[in-house]
């Protein structure tokens, strides 16, 4: 194995075994991505914190037809702003009940656009696919990989 990939995995292992609580494989993250691709529909914001730092990135849920342009067996292929990333480096998935994007035309700051996403409805197609270690309040949904 390559030096650089082998040190990778070690500081991989190493933040990974950082963490009290794990409760993600593979096979559960393909599972999740697959139902809310299924559900596209439902899932208008999207974000993925990943174990190295504090930083939500945004992933747009493909339709399940375009789900394999995404995703593969151990990860995403792409997420736009950071690249892609393993399934293993992704902390928790978190989905918004609400957020505003501001608006503005030409020097005139605008009323902001406000969107909502159904949380409770997206809870419960996640439940069909069995037990995950969530969080849900009033102003998002998680899916935790792993806690501290």
């Amino acid at each position: 194995m390559n030096t650089e990939i082998n040190k990778y995995h070690q500081k991989l292992i190493k933040r990974i075994d950082g963490f009290s609580g794990k409760f993600m494989s593979d096979t559960k993250w393909t599972k999740v991505f697959k139902i809310l691709s299924q559900n596209s529909a439902l899932i208008h914001k999207c974000l993925i914190k990943d174990i190295w730092n504090d930083r939500l990135t945004e992933i747009q849920m493909p339709e399940l037809q375009y789900f394999d342009l995404t995703f593969h067996s151990k990860g995403i292929k792409d997420v736009i702003t950071s690249g892609p990333i393993i399934f293993k480096e992704i902390q928790w998935l978190e989905l918004p009940s609400h957020w505003l994007i501001d608006r503005k035309m030409r020097n005139q700051k605008l009323e902001p656009h406000r969107y909502k996403q159904d949380i409770l409805e997206i809870k419960s197609v996640l439940d069909t696919i069995g037990q995950l270690e969530t969080e849900i309040n009033e102003d998002k949904l998680i899916i935790y990989a792993y806690k501290s």
